[in-house]
């Protein structure tokens, strides 16, 4: 396989490059600029073996060179800018460019260059305040209403994908995401709001006090989780379901993650609040949702996460620790 990964210099991304060429797969990273030196030293260093290639995934010119040139056999579409309130109302053009516009452009090309299989991801942003309206998430029965622009444009990315699978034969599969975490997560320009644990990690670090809203503790999924499904579902080749849900199905632990960042790092001390305006971290954060159902997933690819309580914390502890020695990311 030669697999194109737009928005691919993304931690989502880097997770994926990193899991299909340890089977040996031929990866090529597509984004509008390079990630930082630094970032791509350890790459090497771990032995991650990736082409990157610059260009904007709302251009179909661009992608069609990548196609062509490194004869792309399979895309994950993984591009996405992911806006604040701030970004959002200076910028809706563009995130819908990229987030919508984008999404059509790569289903265009795929169609032109007969590309064997496109995996569509998602997000469960999707859900918006109904988030929590079931106990768990369903990816059929329970409603969604996006109250973002990014959330709006990944809804109608989805129901595109799925247009293009019904009515113009492009083998595509949507893969809702639950909210992602771990390595690689570093700040690309794309993402205004990193992950919480990633906020928490560098408060504790800093030997900060905090204050964290009980809320939180929502369907954090590991990056390596994500890079395992997803892998799973290329190697299969097609899915019987134009949909499925990839995340933890569980709740993440917050208090767990809190007892353990304050036993490495003695200095840091927290409190966790049911009032939003008192936090000082992570009032920005997504909206609370409920567990998203992995049922599907698990059925028709033998799914099963790995990474969770202090698997993934120590994990993500090690990952962080090999950070360190870089100058800047």
């Amino acid at each position: 396989m030669a697999i194109l990964i737009t928005g691919g210099t993304g931690f989502v991304g880097l997770n994926l490059a990193q899991e299909l060429s340890a089977i040996g797969e031929k990866v090529i990273l597509m984004a509008p600029k390079a990630m930082p030196l630094a970032l791509q030293n350890l790459l090497e260093e771990l032995g991650v073996n990736y082409d990157f290639c610059s260009g904007s995934v709302s251009q179909v010119t661009d992608l069609n060179h990548i196609c062509r040139h490194y004869g792309i056999t399979k895309i994950v579409n993984a591009a996405a800018i992911t806006a604040d309130q701030l970004r959002e109302k200076d910028h809706t053009e563009e995130i819908m460019a990229v987030n919508l516009m984008g999404s059509l452009a790569v289903f265009e090309t795929a169609l032109q260059n007969s590309i064997e299989q496109v995996i569509q991801l998602s997000s469960g942003s999707i859900f918006g305040h109904l988030g929590t309206h079931d106990p768990q998430i369903d990816e059929l029965l329970s409603p969604v209403l996006p109250v973002t622009i990014y959330g709006i444009s990944k809804l109608a990315a989805e129901r595109a994908a799925i247009r293009y699978r019904q009515t113009r034969g492009l083998n595509v599969t949507t893969v809702r995401l639950g909210l992602v975490y771990g390595p690689w997560e570093y700040d690309s320009g794309h993402r205004d709001t990193l992950s919480l644990p990633l906020q928490l990690y560098w408060a504790a670090k800093n030997g900060e006090h905090i204050v964290v809203h009980d809320a939180v503790g929502t369907d954090y999924v590991y990056s390596r989780d994500v890079a395992v499904g997803l892998t799973k579902i290329l190697v299969r080749g097609s899915s019987s379901q134009a949909l499925y849900h990839l995340a933890s199905g569980l709740t993440w632990p917050l208090s767990d993650w809190l007892v353990w960042l304050k036993q490495l790092f003695p200095l840091f001390s927290y409190e966790i609040t049911s009032q939003l305006e008192s936090c000082t971290i992570g009032q920005n954060g997504p909206l609370p949702r409920s567990p998203m159902r992995i049922a599907r997933i698990k059925k028709d690819f033998d799914y099963q996460p790995q990474f969770h309580g202090k698997i993934a914390f120590d994990d993500f502890i090690l990952h962080q620790q090999q950070l360190n020695h870089l100058t800047s990311i």
